[in-house]
């Protein structure tokens, strides 16, 4: 029984992911390679800003392409998890990938 109750605790411990829908507006990338973060005015009308520090971006979209979002004006979807103050992101979608 004691394990289960571990195990009960660490699921309840799990963060939330959470979803957003906007367009980019602004991208902190330092290299081709890499962002940093990126914000985004959400459907709802506020701007809000993304960690990206610990994203693996994936071959089908890499990180370059939040760039090329912000100058074609397309909607994202944003899968994040709240990680204190941050809203770090672990997944970003647009409808071709």
């Amino acid at each position: 029984m004691g394990a289960t109750l571990v195990l009960a605790t660490a699921a309840a411990s799990e963060p939330t992911l959470r979803q957003d829908k906007g367009v980019v507006i602004a991208v902190d990338s330092p290299s081709l390679c890499r962002v940093d973060s990126f914000e985004l005015l959400t459907v709802d009308g506020e701007t809000v800003l993304f960690d990206t520090s610990e994203l693996r971006f994936r071959t089908e979209f890499p990180a370059a392409h939040l760039i090329e979002q912000q100058v074609i004006g397309d909607q994202i979807v944003v899968t994040f998890k709240l990680d204190g103050e941050r809203l770090v992101v672990t997944q970003v979608d647009d409808e071709a990938h």
